[in-house]
């Protein structure tokens, strides 16, 4: 069994052996308890968090650079797409009027006609 654990495992195995021999079993298991797995250098400093605390900072202002671009350009296409639709309407519209105001002048013909000739 110690041949299959990392050094770090074996001396906190020691140590648990001798915290308990010297302070009984209930202090032993609090000391243990309280100490990190990987040992003292897994934990973080200050300076640590001041690091992350930067590198977060950084990213979060890349990200927000990043999203106001993306709806800038998401605002110009929808602008775009505003601009197209308007002028299609404007052309469909602009169709269908002169057709109606055509067949009303056919209609209106066909009336006058009736009542002169009728």
């Amino acid at each position: 069994m110690w041949f299959l654990m990392s050094t770090e495992e074996v001396n906190r195995l020691m140590l648990a052996a001798s915290a308990t021999e010297a302070l009984g079993k209930d202090a032993a298991a609090v000391l243990m308890d309280h100490l990190p797995m990987g040992g003292i250098s897994h934990l973080a400093t200050k300076d640590d968090l001041v690091l992350m605390r930067a590198e977060f900072h950084t990213d979060v202002a890349d990200l927000r650079t990043e999203l106001k671009t993306e709806i800038a350009e998401l605002r110009t296409e929808v602008k775009t797409d505003i601009a197209e639709l308007r002028a299609e309407l404007y052309k469909v519209l602009n169709a269908q009027t002169t057709k109606f105001i055509t067949v009303m002048t056919a209609i209106n013909a066909l009336m006058f006609a009736g009542l002169k000739w009728g």
